[in-house]
């Protein structure tokens, strides 16, 4: 069970470990934390311009996220996915050269009941949106499970945390410097590998690799400091150990974000990320995905960076109901 007793606690808690980003500009690094789709290597969202030579980018991120849903596909499958996922990541760029990046992600990855229930339907209720199929679950409970024909592919009824699968990352701009006037454009790969339990979610058990372009554009609106992104790309799959019967090879990934600098300290972010499924299945929760995400990046005092932001799913169920962010980072 995830002890904090409400989200803005935990983000206040976590801020204190923090580390920063260096820019307002860039998008919120944030996944889809499906814990069916959070153990593949699918890349998040990050901006055009790399980390410059011989600095580092630290940034200590945290993100929660919650659901209660089940559905019963004509074809015989089935789901639950009730449970609360929260993810806490070390998140490390590196600017080895004026053409290279490399960087490490390290997270860890818990599952459970979690505390956000009564948050949640709270929310709705002040948004108007019915809490009908979060009352058919009992509160702060995990369950999660998928099944077909009967079948149970994976259940589980208890709580888990530990390491997640690790995430090595490198960057090359695509852009000479004299040309880019503002515009940043990188070819950035990530390869995941399997060190998180995947009996627990922990992680998939195999090796994926991925390759993405990412932009960045200051120039285009900056007469209304507005600073333009986006990405796509692809990612291989190797072989999972959960639900491996239904699992895709190839996954795509895209994504766009607005950024209005509203103070030299303080930036407002739109953003919108979306992939393809994960898995060969008639069940909406293993399918494709878009994602709204909104938040804000503060400038502290000292450089640090901090960002908050908040997900909710679009078209379907196949993100979580609704995920929180923090974000803290500096550049050194």
């Amino acid at each position: 069970m995830l002890k904090a007793k409400g989200p803005m606690a935990v983000m206040l808690v976590m801020g204190g470990l923090g580390l920063a980003r260096g820019e307002t500009s860039a998008p919120l690094y944030i996944g889809n934390q499906n814990p069916f789709v959070l153990i593949y290597g699918v890349p998040k969202p990050e901006s055009g311009a790399l980390t410059p030579k011989n600095k580092l980018n630290a940034a200590f991120i945290y993100n929660v996220s919650n659901n209660a849903l089940y559905q019963d596909a004509e074809n015989g499958e089935s789901i639950i996915w009730d449970g609360e996922t929260a993810t806490y990541t070390m998140k490390l760029r590196y600017g080895v050269s004026d053409w290279l990046e490399v960087g490490l992600d390290l997270p860890y990855v818990q599952h459970g009941g979690g505390y956000l229930d009564s948050t949640i339907r709270k929310f709705h209720s002040t948004l108007g949106y019915s809490n009908g199929r979060q009352k058919e679950f009992e509160k702060n409970q995990i369950h999660f499970l998928v099944a077909d024909q009967g079948d149970v592919l994976y259940e589980t009824l208890e709580s888990s945390q530990g390491l997640g699968d690790i995430r090595l990352t490198a960057g090359v701009p695509l852009l000479a410097s004299g040309l880019s006037d503002g515009r940043h454009l990188a070819a950035r790969s990530v390869l995941k590998l399997p060190t998180g339990e995947s009996e627990d979610l922990l992680g998939s058990g195999g090796t994926d690799v991925s390759l993405g372009l990412a932009y960045s554009d200051t120039r285009l609106l900056a007469s209304m400091n507005i600073a333009l992104g986006a990405n796509v790309g692809a990612v291989y799959l190797g072989n999972s150990d959960v639900l491996a019967g239904k699992q895709n090879h190839l996954v795509g990934y895209g994504g766009a974000s607005m950024n209005w600098r509203a103070r030299n300290w303080l930036a407002l972010n739109l953003q919108l990320d979306l992939q393809s499924a994960a898995y060969d299945s008639e069940l909406i929760q293993l399918g494709s995905s878009l994602q709204l995400l909104a938040g804000a990046a503060l400038r502290l005092p000292g450089d640090v960076m901090l960002d908050v932001g908040i997900s909710e799913q679009l078209t379907t169920d196949a993100t979580p109901d609704v995920g929180f962010y923090l974000m803290l980072g500096h550049l050194f």
